[in-house]
């Protein structure tokens, strides 16, 4: 059964080598009880050791049924101790976290037994020992009699072929002692047992044979056994049973022993996981509030969809472009070449070079732009048609009288600017900003065909029609109100919804009394208003003599002419008030008047055929020469030197040659009531500062309408080509399908064919959160010490740990347990930890983002400025028990390196 030929065994102390062993050979038979005597140090239980596999001997050999164990490797001598060996200890050695049942059922788990049948198996082995009612007791709760056959039990549960006993009655009274020799010596009938003892007498009583040791040798053996095991008959005696055997604990068995050794102290783990989790909630509240914020951007972002759609104009700036040559450095020279001098850097050359684009919108373009209006809401095509001069409507004009007057937008625009002007100083000075204020009409999206079923959809899930109702049909409009039914008072007077009177009681003297906060306006004075649209040929008339306009501009009429008949226009009615729903902060309309995009369309082919709009091209056609030679006149105006004591002179006749030859070549203007400033081009805005400095009593420039830029060419609507493209939608989904769309034809054509698009709010939101990430990836840095400094906390507490669970390091390891299951022990222990402490980080971390979110909803008015996305909660807990495992490691490993001798003698 067990043969051993001439064992040594040395220990290094201080540097010299201690003989334990010095050479012992000794057989045993399948069945008997052999008792091992000796004084104390005589080698007594390092001979057991070395037998039971706990200790390697230094030289000699231990062949097991055929098989030396020479080329041993540490997997064969830990399936060895789980399979073959059964270890009784003189302490006992019982895990005190684990139940009486559990702590049986140790080996059968490490042997990878299942559960009911390792529970079965340990029932029995208790059952046998006479422990049958005491399976949930803890060793703490038993006599030392009972934890002594607990342990018996634990060693005979994997039915081992031999079972080692190193004073099991030592510690025990004499007749517990006597009733524990009975239960070893009937085990013995059924296997080899090897007890070492220091009482002869209970050796002599209940031991088949007895072998002394002296000094590291045996000195007599009362029934030696021959030696009957050839060597070269070892393959055919016995066949390796390891390679169906096998020793490992798994993971969940280790969760399992760590889970009850953490819940014995905890006060201590309790501590240290809250400690843990400080760091964690430091970073999971710099996500929290970072994910809160994005997610206030992207919402913010998602509400301005609609007020800020993809835009694609006929000129625009190519933002790429003016990034790079405000970055761009390649034309600087190198420093040392510099010297003493400034060095200019043109980087204003080199936005300008590529500043302005022009984007050639082809039918072939516009038809790739339809391809994509299933990811749209709405699609609006414009032309740069200026409706203002030709929508009118009915106002009580006189600051004292109540008479009505028919008026267009445009003059009435410039006669309350005028007006404004000549108020006090403190009104006056907001004159100029009149024209920066934003338009008071507009078409509303999505409104091209009234026939349609989508008609007005998209206005209708931004807006609520809160008095009349939305159009149905093409003439019809909308007044859009602000969130408290509230509309600034220019809007207003614009629209001629203010009499002149009331418009004058906005600006009264420091002494009068402010009737501006009584004025309102029914909804039933609005819902029914009607507005003009002429054509162009009702209100422009040829001039039968031209001397400086080519067209005369009637902005003010009758009332009686306010409706002329089909011929000349087309009638405007309000039928509903509309407001953005509650809860939505923007909407694709602003404050104003709106109408059908139909309406629109149909008077812009009506206005093509208007003689304004036919002289207007037939004059930029043929006085391109002309225009060339007025820059010139222009130029040496700019030319002129400011400082000289006869400027004034010097301008005022440049400026009369200017207008000479602009009579003498018929180049024409057209009276309007729009400052003339609005309608230049790059090739003629240095009109704007001839037009501030001729005298309009004679000349009327500041009412000129220049003809041949190609914004007068649109205004008027001469040109009904697309000149801006807008497109709607409600979802970054389906924005980011249209983007796609557009940079697909980019890619798809040559450099100098491409589109540029404008994505305003994305660019701006897209900063506003590179800027975000990174000051969260900042704060999460500085954040993160603290997990550094509570992953090192870990790794002592777990080095502690290890030093308070070295005697259960040895029962594992005497019971077969592999070394990598000692590490995965302890990595079970600090992977508990780092999941309690995220899990508890995590969690405070939710519960002070209620009271943030309650602060900052108070201070802010936004509620959700701290949310802490699951994932990353997820992921949060996940770095705890990374970190915590991490820092587990070496503590582990150290564990799993000790000597299981040495660990089994620690108190």
């Amino acid at each position: 059964m067990l043969q051993l030929k001439n064992i040594k065994k040395d220990y290094e102390t201080a540097g010299a080598v201690v003989p334990a062993l010095k050479g012992v050979s000794l057989n045993f038979r399948k069945n008997e009880f052999v008792s091992i005597l000796g004084a104390s140090g005589c080698g007594k239980t390092t001979l057991l050791n070395v037998i039971g596999g706990l200790d390697h001997y230094t030289s000699g050999d231990l062949i097991i049924c055929g098989k030396s164990t020479k080329d041993y490797n540490d997997h064969d001598w830990d399936v060895y101790r789980n399979h073959r060996i059964g270890f009784v200890f003189q302490s006992y050695n019982l895990i005190p976290h684990q139940t009486v049942l559990g702590n049986v059922e140790l080996a059968l788990t490490i042997a990878g037994v299942s559960k009911a049948e390792r529970k079965r198996r340990a029932k029995e082995a208790l059952e046998k020992v006479g422990l049958g009612t005491e399976l949930n007791k803890r060793p703490n709760q038993l006599s030392g009699g009972q934890m002594q056959r607990v342990a018996i039990a634990r060693a005979l549960v994997n039915n081992p072929e031999i079972l080692l006993a190193d004073e099991p009655t030592g510690a025990l009274d004499t007749q517990t002692s006597i009733q524990i020799m009975e239960l070893i010596r009937e085990i013995a009938g059924e296997r080899l047992v090897i007890m070492v003892t220091h009482n002869p007498e209970l050796a002599e009583k209940y031991s088949s044979r007895i072998v002394r040791l002296s000094d590291g040798l045996v000195v007599s053996d009362s029934n030696p056994c021959e030696e009957i095991i050839e060597e070269e008959k070892t393959e055919e005696i016995s066949q390796p049973k390891s390679k169906k055997e096998r020793s490992s604990m798994s993971f969940g068995t280790s969760l399992g022993l760590s889970a009850r050794n953490l819940l014995t102290k905890k006060g201590r783990t309790a501590i240290t996981s809250v400690a843990g989790s400080i760091g964690i909630i430091s970073v999971c509240l710099v996500l929290a509030l970072s994910n809160g914020f994005n997610n206030y951007i992207l919402k913010t972002q998602e509400d301005m969809l609609s007020s800020n759609p993809l835009t694609i104009d006929e000129t625009t700036f190519d933002m790429d472009a003016i990034m790079s040559g405000l970055n761009s450095a390649s034309d600087m020279p190198d420093l040392s070449q510099i010297g003493d001098k400034v060095y200019v850097n043109s980087f204003l050359t080199n936005i300008a070079g590529g500043m302005q684009v022009t984007n050639n919108l082809s039918d072939e373009y516009l038809e790739y732009i339809e391809q994509a209006r299933d990811n749209t809401t709405a699609i609006t095509y414009n032309t740069g048609l200026d409706l203002s001069p030709n929508l009118y409507t009915k106002v009580k004009m006189g600051e004292t009288a109540d008479a009505e007057t028919v008026i267009s937008l445009s003059t009435l625009k410039a006669y309350y600017t005028d007006k404004l002007s000549q108020q006090d100083e403190k009104y006056a000075s907001l004159a100029p900003l009149v024209d920066y204020l934003g338009s008071i009409y507009g078409k509303m999206p999505g409104t091209d065909n009234v026939e349609s079923e989508s008609f007005g959809e998209y206005v209708l899930t931004q807006y609520d029609v809160i008095k009349g109702e939305f159009p149905k049909a093409k003439n019809e409009a909308v007044l859009v109100i602000g969130d408290n039914n509230d509309m600034t008072d220019l809007t207003l007077a614009q629209l001629g919804m203010l009499s002149e009177k009331q418009f004058l009681s906005l600006f009264p003297e420091d002494n009068e009394t402010k009737e501006t906060e009584a004025i309102q306006i029914p909804f039933e004075e609005i819902i029914g208003r009607a507005f003009m649209l002429n054509y162009n040929d009702a209100i422009y008339t040829e001039n039968a003599t031209p001397i400086n306009y080519l067209f005369n501009y009637e902005g003010r009429r009758s009332v009686e002419n306010f409706d002329k008949g089909e011929n000349t226009g087309i009638e405007i009615k309000i039928t509903g008030v509309l407001r953005l729903k509650d809860g939505a902060n923007y909407g694709c309309l602003g404050n104003g008047l709106y109408m059908t995009e139909q309406v629109v369309n149909e008077y812009l082919a009506v206005n093509k055929q208007s003689q304004i709009s036919k002289k207007i091209i037939e004059q930029q056609q043929t006085q391109s020469v002309k225009m060339a030679e007025v820059q010139v006149i222009v130029n040496k105006l700019m030319a002129l030197d400011k400082t000289a004591a006869d400027y004034e002179t010097q301008k005022q006749t440049v400026q009369y040659e200017l207008l000479q030859y602009l009579k003498a070549n018929q180049v024409y203007f057209t009276r309007i009531a729009e400052p003339v400033s609005k309608y230049y081009t790059s090739s003629d805005q240095l009109m704007q500062t001839l037009g501030t400095n001729v005298n309009p009593a004679q000349y009327s420039i500041p009412e000129l309408f220049f003809l041949y830029g190609d914004t007068a060419v649109r205004a008027v609507g001469a040109d009904d080509s697309v000149n801006q493209i807008l497109l709607y939608t409600d979802t970054f989904e389906k924005k980011n399908a249209i983007l796609d769309h557009l940079d697909a034809w980019n890619d798809s054509h040559e450099t100098g064919d491409e589109v540029k698009y404008t994505d305003t709010i994305g660019m701006i939101m897209g900063m506003v959160e590179m800027m975000l990430n990174a000051i969260t990836y900042v704060l999460v840095a500085f954040t993160a010490i603290s997990l550094v400094v509570s992953s090192v906390m870990i790794g002592i507490i777990t080095y502690v740990s290890v030093v308070e669970r070295t005697k259960e390091i040895g029962v594992l390891r005497s019971l077969g347990a592999r070394k990598r299951d000692i590490k995965n022990l302890f990595n079970a222990e600090t992977f508990i930890i780092g999941l309690t402490s995220g899990v508890f980080g995590v969690g405070i971390t939710y519960l002070l983002s209620i009271g943030i979110n309650a602060l900052l909803g108070h201070l802010t008015g936004i509620a959700t400025l701290a949310a802490l996305p699951f994932t990353s909660a997820l992921i949060m807990v996940c770095v705890s028990v990374g970190l915590t495992l991490i820092s587990g490691l070496i503590p582990a490993q150290a564990a799993a390196k000790k000597d299981p001798v040495i660990a089994l003698r620690t108190e």
